[in-house]
């Protein structure tokens, strides 16, 4: 069920950011997209319940409108830090590489549920695809359907971990 809302709201932001990519949207239209986005997600039943704190051993839980919001906003945080450093080549596809890199190392030295860990493994796949034709002198743009693809995708696998 959380997996159709992330495919629900990978559509919405993929259909905002295409027409952006084609036409222009102004940024307040993206934003009102990502939120709706990310808000598909969470009505999915997809969000932060709680923080753990490794060196206490203890977790912090949250209330649950606090857990909605602090879900959304991880959400938009994350899509649009990917979005903004789009502008080198390369640039926003390499760093997700390396966050993808880093969270399956994290997930599986953790013991996640393996459907993060086969999500995060195909998105570094895709990216090892595609990345050496985004390189210096690229010949393929990512766009904004790509980074914030990218970025909406980081931050939802990352809270299919601790869910």
């Amino acid at each position: 069920m959380k997996l159709i809302g992330f495919f629900i709201g990978i559509l919405i932001l993929g259909m905002v950011c295409f027409i952006d990519d084609s036409r222009g949207i102004p940024s307040w239209g993206k934003l009102i997209a990502q939120i709706i986005a990310a808000g598909v997600v969470v009505a999915f039943g997809l969000r932060i319940e709680n923080i753990h704190l490794p060196f206490i051993d203890n977790k912090i839980w949250f209330q649950d409108w606090f857990s909605y919001v602090l879900t959304i906003c991880w959400i938009i945080g994350i899509t649009n830090a990917i979005n903004l450093i789009d502008g080198l080549d390369g640039l926003s596809s390499g760093i997700t590489l390396i966050s993808c890199i880093s969270l399956v190392i994290i997930f599986t030295l953790n013991s996640s549920p393996l459907i993060a860990i086969l999500l995060i493994t195909a998105l570094a796949g895709a990216i090892v695809g595609f990345l050496p034709f985004n390189f210096s002198h690229a010949k393929t743009f990512i766009g904004d359907v790509g980074s914030n693809f990218l970025g909406f995708s980081l931050a939802i696998i990352s809270i299919l971990r601790s869910s």
